[in-house]
């Protein structure tokens, strides 16, 4: 007669024994599951999404084109980005862009962002915009360059010269005829202007 204790025994060895082939036998029909399920593999699925969206990442860029009255408008920036969304349009870092005028002096665009249009050679800027040339400096949130027209639009600015400090809504500047032009969106508004006293 085989005790009780023996029973005991039998059983749990047969118990592990079955334990360990059914483990073994699951880990080997579902290892691939396994895998996918491994965190390493997370930010491969990440990197895949930000491929699927097409951003390509371009650094110190430059691109050049010429305006209806043949002069060059250069533009640079950082960084560019493009997506296959949108392949037109070309999101543009810390920029500068600059252009000889027919008197023979430098214009100069500064931002920190700014959207190219290839095919229409447009650019808009915005974020700490600057624009110079010779005494003029002027401010503004937003800058749009219009390249058919030869025209530079700012918005909400600040103009400032050796003599006159101005503010205004609206600040147009024609880059074939050197014309610059303040107003206000509201015309009952008025451009407001402080002369400017050397010390």
């Amino acid at each position: 007669m085989i005790s009780i204790k023996k029973k005991a025994n039998i059983f749990l060895i047969f118990a592990i024994l079955f334990f360990i082939f059914f483990y073994g036998y699951y880990i080997f029909q579902n290892k691939g599951a396994i895998k996918i399920e491994d965190t390493k593999n997370i930010p491969l699925s990440k990197k895949s999404s930000d491929s699927n969206l097409g951003t390509t990442k371009f650094t110190d860029v430059e691109y050049k084109m010429s305006s209806q009255n043949n002069n060059e408008y250069v533009t640079r920036g950082k960084e560019a980005f493009t997506t296959k969304n949108k392949p037109n349009l070309i999101q543009l870092n810390v920029v500068n862009s600059f252009t000889t005028l027919k008197d023979g002096s430098v214009l100069n665009i500064k931002s920190d962002k700014a959207i190219y249009n290839k095919k229409t050679n447009n650019i808009k800027y915005y974020q700490n915009v600057l624009m110079t040339n010779k005494d003029k400096i002027i401010t503004s949130d937003v800058a749009n360059f219009f390249s058919n027209k030869n025209l530079i639009k700012l918005e909400r600015v600040k103009y400032k010269d050796e003599k006159n400090l101005i503010k205004g809504d609206i600040v147009e500047f024609n880059t074939k005829t050197n014309n610059l032009e303040i107003h206000m969106k509201n015309k009952k508004d008025k451009v407001y202007g402080q002369r400017q006293t050397n010390k």
